[in-house]
C-alpha cells in the first residue's frame, strides 16, 4: 500500500476500456510490466490469455540488438506475435537507442519504452537503467532522439528518484513530455529503496499532474481494491503490475473488473471491492492463516494445474527441455503457493528437469489434492 493517503482525483476521463498512448488503441486499464526473466513470450502468451491487451517484452539491450547480439535476439522474440507489444529498450546513448528503435519499429513493436528505472547494479554502473535519472539533459536528448527517429509511440518507465531524498520524476515527466515523449509509467519506488519498502503514490499523483501525457502508476498493487485505490487517489491513467503477476495471472482480469466497475458508475471506492479473505490452510501438519484472494476461490485446482503444465510446454517449445523445466520453476511454485502440500512440492521440483517427469509429478499432486477431506 502506498505510505500516504492523497487527496481523491476523478477518474481519468475515457471509457474504461478505451484510450490511446499517441496513435495506439489501448483496450485494458490494467498492464503487465516488463520484467527481467519473466516477461518472455511464453508469459507474454499466458498473460494475454487471462486478460491483458498491451504486452512488454523483458528489458532488451539497444547495443545487443545493433550488434546482432543472439541471446539479445531471442530475448526480443516478438515475430508473429499478436500485437500489441510493447518493447523495452535499454541504453544511454541517444544515437544508438534511436537506431535501435528504428529497429524494432520494423519487426512491429507497438511501442518503443526506455527503461529508466532499472536498479540493478550491473545495469546502473553502465549509466543506464535508473541511472539516467541523475542526468535529465541526457534524458532529454535520448527521448528526442527517439521521437525523430520512429513513428511508433515513444514512452519511458521511471522510478521515483535515484535516491530517496531526491525525488525528481515529476521534473523529469515534463522533460519527457516536452521531447516527445507518449506516456510515463512511474515506479513510486527509488533507485535506493530497489523492490523493498512500501511504493509512495504521492509521487504518482505529482507525475500525473505535471504532465498532459497519459500516466501509469506502478508499486503495491497486489488486489483489485489496491487498483481502484491507486487510480482514485493519484488521477494516474492506468495501472501496472508487476511481480504479483508471477503465479497469479488470474489478478488482472480481476483488476480489469473492478477498474470498469469504477469507470461505470457501479461502485465508488475501494471499500466497495471485494478484498483478500483470511482462510485457514494445514499444510505438513502445521496450522497457519494464509491470504488467498476472493477471485482465486473461483479458480479450480483443475485450472491452476493445467495452466502450469500449459505454461511448462510452452516454455519447453520455445526454449528446448532442460532450459525451459530450469526456467520455469520459478513461476510454478509461485502458481502453487497457498495449497496444501505445497512446500514438499517445491522440494521435489527442484529435482525435475524433464516434461515428462513434471507432467507425472503435476499429476499425482493434483490427485494427492483431491483426495484429501475438503473443509466443512
Amino acid at each position: 500500500m502506498n505510505s500516504t493517503k492523497c487527496e481523491d482525483n476523478p477518474p481519468a476521463v475515457g471509457s474504461p476500456e478505451r484510450w490511446f498512448i499517441r496513435h495506439l488503441e489501448i483496450h485494458k486499464r490494467v498492464l503487465p510490466a516488463p520484467m527481467c526473466n519473466i516477461t518472455d513470450r511464453p508469459f507474454r502468451e499466458i498473460l494475454r490469455r487471462l486478460g491483458a491487451h498491451l504486452v512488454y517484452t523483458q528489458m532488451i539491450s539497444a547495443e545487443g540488438l545493433i550488434r546482432g547480439d543472439k541471446g539479445t535476439w531471442s530475448l526480443l522474440d516478438i515475430e508473429g506475435e499478436a500485437p500489441p507489444v510493447g518493447v523495452q529498450l535499454l541504453g544511454s546513448i541517444p544515437e544508438r537507442l534511436a537506431e535501435a528503435a528504428k529497429i524494432l519499429e520494423g519487426k512491429g513493436a507497438a511501442l518503443v519504452d526506455v527503461n529508466m528505472g532499472c536498479p540493478a547494479r550491473k545495469v546502473t554502473s553502465n549509466d543506464c537503467g535508473s541511472a539516467l535519472m541523475r542526468n535529465p539533459g541526457l534524458v532529454a536528448r535520448i527521448v528526442r532522439a527517439l521521437r525523430d527517429a520512429v513513428s511508433i509511440p515513444v514512452t519511458v518507465k521511471m522510478r521515483a528518484g535515484w535516491e530517496d531524498g531526491c525525488i525528481v520524476a515529476p521534473e523529469l515527466a515534463r522533460i519527457c513530455e516536452s521531447e516527445g515523449a507518449d506516456a510515463i509509467a512511474i515506479h513510486a519506488r527509488s533507485r535506493q529503496q530497489a523492490y523493498k519498502g512500501p511504493a509512495n503514490w504521492d509521487i504518482i499523483a505529482a507525475v500525473k499532474a505535471s504532465v498532459r501525457i497519459p500516466v501509469i502508476g506502478n508499486g503495491d498493487v497486489t488486489s483489485p481494491s489496491d487498483a481502484i485505490r491507486m487510480i482514485r487517489q493519484t488521477g494516474c491513467d492506468a495501472v501496472m503490475i508487476g511481480r504479483e503477476l508471477i503465479g497469479n495471472p488470474w489478478l488482472l482480469e480481476a483488476c480489469e473488473k473492478a477498474m470498469q466497475d469504477y469507470y461505470e458508475g457501479r461502485i465508488h471506492d475501494e471499500s466497495e471491492v471485494p478484498d483478500d479473505s483470511l482462510v485457514e490452510c494445514e499444510e505438513d501438519g502445521l496450522r497457519r492463516v494464509v491470504k488467498v484472494p476472493l477471485y482465486l476461490l473461483n479458480v479450480r485446482l483443475e485450472d491452476r494445474i493445467t495452466l502450469v503444465l500449459e505454461h511448462t510446454r510452452m516454455m519447453v517449445a520455445a526454449k528446448g527441455e532442460r532450459r525451459g523445466i530450469l526456467e520455469m520453476r520459478k513461476h510454478t511454485v509461485q502458481y502453487l503457493r497457498g495449497l496444501h502440500g505445497a512446500r514438499a512440492f517445491r522440494e521435489r521440483l527442484m529435482h525435475i528437469e524433464t516434461l515428462a517427469e513434471l507432467e507425472s509429478a503435476l499429476n499425482e499432486y493434483a490427485a494427492w489434492l483431491a483426495s484429501r477431506p475438503r473443509p466443512a
